[in-house]
């Protein structure tokens, strides 16, 4: 339960307990145009100080989060009364800020987003700072978008990158708050979950192609594993023909029985990793995988991750149930698995309209 500490009429310092740490975090909250905002100060308290030292290291971060409190009311106070408070921040650019945001990432595809995200704000308007971004420039952004011909989910991956990116520059402190959206964001489209068939999955075994780049594909087909988790799969996260790690993305816990089929795609025990010659190049393996299912005459934009949804669709198709498949993939909303049932009425429909009429 979090506990308060009132600093000034508008802005409040509060404590977020955690049971499983030693330290509290140290926030605060503020209200703007009537929307509540919360913001981590990335100060922390000693959790049931015993000595003085610890209890006088307390006093003095709880004195500094007031100043830092009192520091953010006065700025707030400030653009209430159309006073622009400059900054040797203010002067960054949109562009070049959201591609320093990129400079230690690895996920090619994540980079390679946001380089499309910079794209259009150059096609837009160039000369964007990130403090310019305000409802009128956010309102305009998407009229552009959409005015280009994207469509809608297109424009809400666009959007989450420019959320993402403003609430980084609040961090960085580039920005007193994030501008408030409501109201202007478009909702997304229900997705289309592309996977492949038995049938598919077995012309692609056919072809010859690298064990490198075929076994990693073929066995996230029949284990529903992400790239990043198949990538670090290591052999002692293999416990008598299951699977037990911790997903990468969301940090739950899954088991994952090897089927036979699974297993065929095993590489022999050379190293700690499962597939240790695993491409490092993300990009190059999505184009590699693609190149791999035309010669298997598969139309389809094949990705390495259709093949999690190929094991979601080809499970619930031969009989698994909804919370078996959603425990295997890891979701954390049963709502999240139901997708893939869409996908398989979809071909149910499919082959009950091709029986021909009496």
């Amino acid at each position: 339960m979090s506990r308060s500490r009132s600093t000034s009429s508008r802005v409040t310092v509060f404590q977020k307990p955690d049971a499983k740490s030693e330290r509290i975090p140290l926030w605060i909250n503020y209200t703007v145009d009537g929307k509540r905002h919360r913001e981590s100060l990335n100060l922390f308290l000693v959790k049931n100080p015993k000595t003085s030292a610890q209890k006088i290291a307390n006093q003095n971060t709880l004195k500094l989060a007031e100043a830092v409190a009192r520091k953010k009311s006065e700025e707030l106070d400030m653009a209430d009364k159309g006073i622009q408070i400059r900054t040797e921040n203010e002067h960054i650019s949109l562009i070049d800020y959201t591609m320093g945001t990129t400079q230690h990432s690895t996920n090619q595809e994540w980079v390679q987003s946001r380089k499309n995200f910079c794209a259009m704000v150059r096609e837009f308007r160039p000369d964007t700072r990130v403090v310019d971004v305000n409802r009128s420039w956010f309102a305009g952004f998407v009229k552009f978008l959409f005015g280009k011909g994207h469509k809608t989910n297109t424009v809400c991956g666009r959007v989450n990158i420019l959320k993402a990116v403003l609430h980084r520059a609040e961090l960085d402190n580039i920005i007193s708050h994030r501008p408030d959206f409501s109201g202007l964001t478009p909702k997304p489209e229900p997705g289309h979950r592309r996977f492949l068939t038995i049938e598919e999955l077995r012309a692609m075994a056919a072809v010859e192609f690298p064990d490198r780049l075929k076994n990693p594909f073929m066995f996230a087909c029949f284990t529903g594993l992400r790239l990043n988790d198949v990538r670090t799969l290591k052999w002692s996260d293999i416990d008598n023909g299951w699977i037990v790690l911790r997903q990468h993305k969301t940090s739950e816990f899954v088991r994952i029985p090897i089927s036979p089929n699974a297993a065929r795609f095993m590489p022999e025990k050379t190293g700690d990793r499962v597939f240790i010659d695993f491409p490092t190049c993300e990009t190059w393996y999505g184009k590699k995988i693609k190149q791999w299912a035309k010669l298997a005459g598969i139309e389809k934009n094949v990705s390495f991750h259709v093949s999690r949804h190929t094991f979601a669709t080809i499970s619930l198709d031969n009989g698994a149930d909804l919370f078996t498949i959603s425990k295997l993939l890891g979701h954390t909303k049963i709502t999240t698995t139901q997708i893939y049932t869409k996908a398989l009425d979809k071909g149910r429909q499919r082959a009950v309209n091709a029986i021909p009429k009496l």
